[in-house]
């Protein structure tokens, strides 16, 4: 069985009675890139489906957390550095610290029903999508007596925590994430689809995304906490990005961002921005209200994958994480 039968063994399932659905995946296996794609979406007509768009969702962390790297090996930040350093709105000597904004320990809120709740009966405020405050009502929160110097905070996947990490990078050089993202991802990789903002040059390679029951949805906007999950790229983009720090080499800066630094249940560490499982896999998933994706590596094997959707999966639905992890077994398994 060649490799395209192989990968569409496994990602066959997938496609299976989704309209105008595109599945890409992107493997790097013994040196090699391949690039393998699924479905009948009309873009396919008119653009190559290494070329096409997609909204990346949560992967942007581990992008956002790149960038911190590279800003700390230039000596332009430290991981324990207070918040406060960065912004003059949040008091003085905040407990919180950068370190904490990138391993998800801040103790600042994840998505909460109780939230969403309170929120029906909130004045109306522009919020992020996934992201329950807005910048004015977090500033508040981080300056309230919630936050004292001797707490311990507790670990918690917070969108807001990693857009306020994002945030907080562009105050410290006084530039914005996209231009952060443009100078310390885009441009040293050469990466050329790989942003956030709309251009109209870019929108013939935009693919629309779907909700879970098919319904097209319009592009996401994020505009306070983009470094949670803004991101838009290519596969080409992603494949890149994954091979530097698939051979990141001891002086690179983001080695550090792979290093386990606390655990997070039995078989999870979390290191700055990825999760690391006990099979030595390094990876985050993302999705948006149309979108869903999965990226991930084994530097052992020298192993790596990524997994585009334009689609949204529901949580009982066949899932880019469990083509991931299939197609990962599957490389590793040649590989012995």
């Amino acid at each position: 069985m060649t490799l395209k039968q192989e990968v569409e063994q496994i990602a066959a399932s997938y496609t299976v009675k989704k309209k105008q659905v595109l599945l890409v995946i992107g493997l790097i296996h013994q040196g090699e890139t391949h690039v393998f794609h699924f479905g009948d979406h009309p873009i396919q007509k008119r653009v190559q489906p290494e070329d096409v768009i997609f909204e990346i969702g949560s992967i942007s962390k581990v992008l956002t957390t790149s960038i911190l790297a590279s800003m700390i090996q230039k000596g332009q930040m430290k991981l324990d550095d207070s918040i406060s350093l960065y912004c003059p709105h949040i008091r003085k000597n905040h407990p919180i610290q950068i370190e904490q904004l990138a391993t998800h320990t801040s103790g600042l809120p994840a998505h909460r029903l109780l939230r969403d709740f309170q929120l029906c009966f909130l004045p109306k405020v522009k919020r992020d999508m996934y992201c329950q405050y807005s910048l004015d009502e977090l500033i508040k929160l981080l300056n309230s007596k919630k936050w004292n110097q001797s707490k311990t905070f507790p670990s918690r996947y917070s969108n807001v925590g990693m857009g306020l990490l994002g945030l907080v990078m562009g105050w410290s050089r006084n530039k914005t994430y996209e231009q952060l993202l443009t100078e310390y991802i885009a441009e040293e990789l050469n990466l050329s689809n790989t942003f956030i903002t709309i251009k109209d040059d870019r929108k013939e390679n935009m693919i629309l995304g779907h909700k879970e029951n098919g319904k097209e949805v319009p592009p996401l906007h994020m505009l306070d906490y983009q470094g949670a999950g803004a991101i838009r790229s290519t596969i080409t983009d992603l494949l890149s990005f994954l091979s530097a720090h698939l051979n990141a080499g001891s002086d690179s800066s983001w080695k550090m961002t792979r290093e386990p630094r606390l655990k997070m249940g039995r078989n999870m560490s979390m290191g700055l921005g990825w999760v690391i499982d006990d099979t030595g896999l390094i990876c985050h998933n993302g999705a948006t209200s149309g979108f869903s994706s999965f990226m991930g590596f084994r530097p052992q094997s020298k192993t790596g994958v990524v997994v585009l959707s334009n689609y949204r999966n529901r949580i009982i639905q066949d899932s880019p994480d469990r083509i991931a992890y299939d197609l990962m077994n599957m490389l590793d398994a040649k590989i012995k």
